[in-house]
């Protein structure tokens, strides 16, 4: 976890230091909500990059290891038990990436075609799906099983989840908003905590467009290429 209330107090000061202005609670949680998800989004696309570069023995040095431990947080996997002659069933609602379906006796996994490959895959006996060789299509959050089981099945869901936005809550004192740390509905930043630096980086780049200062973005991008070259070596 990152505490939002270190976070914006970090980009108030930066802010305040530039003199580029102020960005109100409301304007931080939808830039925090928008900077989280991007760097969020970003382990899965450095994960497929990584797993082309050439790999070591040492863990911590190992760029696939260390986005796998980012990510570690928000992996799930739920058991989904399907009725007998019941072909689909939703995804959970907080699914960001499904990783794997698969059946939960015998592990055999249970493979995603598209509808242009289930209409081929149907019409041929050695690619047909059957209950050794299951197969799935997905529609939106909607999964739909071949062959629909003859009798009730329980499947494995391994997937990853969205994190929850960040909230920084407050109460106002003779004018000023003040942390309100008790307040049940205030979310620390789920990212791990080395993302730190990366979260006051990003929306400082976010902060530039709302308080119209673009030498406050150009502060945020000089900050997230160093941040990133120091990774990088």
């Amino acid at each position: 976890m990152i505490s939002v209330d270190t976070v914006y107090q970090k980009v108030l000061t930066l802010l305040n230091k530039e003199q580029r202005g102020y960005l109100t609670p409301q304007e931080f949680n939808l830039m925090a909500g928008k900077a989280q998800m991007e760097i969020f989004d970003g382990y899965f696309h450095d994960l497929k990059i990584a797993f082309h570069k050439m790999k070591t023995d040492i863990n911590h040095a190992d760029e696939v290891e260390m986005i796998n431990e980012k990510l570690q947080k928000y992996k799930r996997s739920i058991n989904q038990s399907q009725a007998a002659n019941t072909a689909t069933f939703s995804l959970p609602a907080n699914t960001y990436y499904l990783e794997a379906i698969s059946v939960a006796s015998t592990g055999a996994e249970v493979i995603e075609l598209s509808q242009k490959e289930l209409l081929y895959s149907q019409q041929h006996p050695l690619t047909k799906a059957t209950t050794s060789r299951p197969i799935y299509t997905r529609t939106d959050n909607t999964i739909t099983l071949l062959p629909i089981p003859t009798e009730a099945t329980d499947y494995t869901i391994d997937y990853y989840k969205k994190p929850y936005p960040p909230k920084w809550t407050y109460v106002v004192v003779k004018g000023r908003a003040l942390f309100n740390v008790s307040d049940s509905t205030q979310n620390d930043f789920t990212l791990h905590f080395s993302e730190e630096e990366n979260l006051v980086s990003r929306i400082l780049q976010l902060s530039g467009v709302i308080v119209q200062k673009p030498g406050i973005m150009e502060v945020g991008t000089v900050e997230r290429a160093d941040i990133k070259t120091q990774q990088n070596n």
